[in-house]
């Protein structure tokens, strides 16, 4: 089977050993993610010895040179996570006595190999543990919202408790995380080119000139520095996203959330996870009944999640300093929306195929689905009505 590489194995032998397996059988197969994955092959695999059965989630790495020049150190960013970053993040919940629940949710780890063209990450296969994907074509509903956006303040608020605790370690984490959009890329340019006349082309008469207008402005270099600022750096995911995100349904109604697929992780300020959910996950009609009252609730969850690690928060990262962060950084969920709502959307036979050929341009989709101009319109409609648009 493609992909299936010495090491990959032989990782996978590595994990049975240390899981104290003895006379086992691997079992390899390979899952699709259905047009939501573009940097990896999936695999689930099953250790099975007699009656014990370890279920792991693999990650192969499927991209070329082009898309790796693009995409620079994604598998090492994941790797660094597990390997260093998570550990700080769990270390620190634990000084802080932060009961489990309220800890940063993540899959386990089991290993990874890091070396060039061979990457693989192996976590807990959370499929057996009743996860799933959501399903990308639905808009979210408020429980599964309510859900990731309490993950994701977790998330932040650790961010925030690492700098206290250890200054010069976050600053160097900050540093190494820290993220360069290259939208002066020659190949970047064609990309947003073409993506801004798709969306022209697809949006309500009234509206195009609107849109064409902030785009014929949008200054790039200052849009990709609003990236690097905020009155509180913090480790954002950068792909917040239902499609990188597991979900269970429990039985008191609630959801119950794991964060997944790490490879994008960057410094900057933490409304533009929040912005990057709300403009990649919900529908015109969500955001009309739950929009304000989302934000107010990340906000009280960020809150939360401070004080538990023993954070001020109207020191360390204010309501004001929230409103603040929204309002400059708002304009970011409609450009957003115009470069990532196609593939998104995209109905998976016309989704771009994962493998050596991938690259940038790869994402400017030919056929996009009907989804997609009613979510780009919505977008759009919310614009005008906030009067950024105009």
């Amino acid at each position: 089977m493609e992909h299936i590489t010495q090491s990959f194995t032989d990782l996978l032998h590595k994990i049975a050993k240390e899981q104290k397996f003895v006379d086992y059988n691997l079992d390899i197969k390979e899952i699709s993610s259905g047009g939501a994955n573009y940097t990896s092959k999936l695999f689930a695999v099953s250790i099975i010895e007699g009656s014990n059965t370890l279920r792991l989630f693999c990650k192969v790495a499927a991209i070329g040179e082009k898309m790796r020049a693009q995409m620079a150190k994604i598998y090492e960013t994941e790797h660094y996570f597990y390997t260093n970053l998570g550990k700080i993040i769990r270390n620190i919940e634990d000084q802080c006595e932060v009961p489990n629940e309220h800890k940063v949710n993540i899959s386990k780890y089991y290993g990874s190999n890091t070396k060039l063209n061979e990457e693989v990450m192996v976590l807990e296969d959370l499929t057996a543990a009743g996860y799933e994907a959501y399903d990308r074509f639905k808009s979210i509903d408020w429980p599964y919202a309510q859900a990731a956006t309490r993950e994701l303040a977790k998330l932040h608020a650790s961010s925030f408790a690492y700098a206290k605790h250890d200054p010069e370690g976050f600053s160097v984490v900050m540093e190494k995380l820290m993220f360069d959009f290259k939208m002066e890329d020659a190949d970047m340019k064609v990309y947003m080119e073409n993506m801004v006349k798709k969306a022209i082309s697809t949006l309500q008469n009234e509206n195009k000139t609107k849109v064409q207008n902030y785009f014929d402005s949008l200054d790039v270099k200052e849009f990709s520095a609003s990236f690097k600022r905020s009155r509180r750096l913090t480790v954002g995911h950068g792909d917040f996203r239902p499609s990188n995100l597991m979900h269970k349904s429990l039985d008191d109604g609630t959801v119950d959330i794991k964060i997944v697929d790490l490879q994008t992780l960057q410094g900057g300020s933490p409304v533009t996870d929040l912005i990057y959910f709300i403009f990649t996950g919900s529908d015109e009609k969500f955001r009309a009944q739950y929009f304000d009252k989302l934000l107010d609730h990340y906000y009280t969850e960020l809150s939360a999640a401070m004080k538990r690690l023993q954070l001020n928060p109207d020191e360390v990262f204010s309501r004001a300093d929230f409103d603040y962060e929204m309002k400059e950084k708002l304009p970011f969920g409609l450009t957003l929306a115009v470069f990532t709502l196609p593939v998104i959307t995209v109905e998976m036979e016309n989704a771009p195929q994962v493998d050596e050929s991938l690259d940038i341009s790869k994402f400017n989709v030919e056929k996009t689905s009907d989804l997609y101009a009613e979510r780009l319109n919505g977008v759009v409609n919310d614009y005008v009505k906030w009067g950024i648009l105009k």
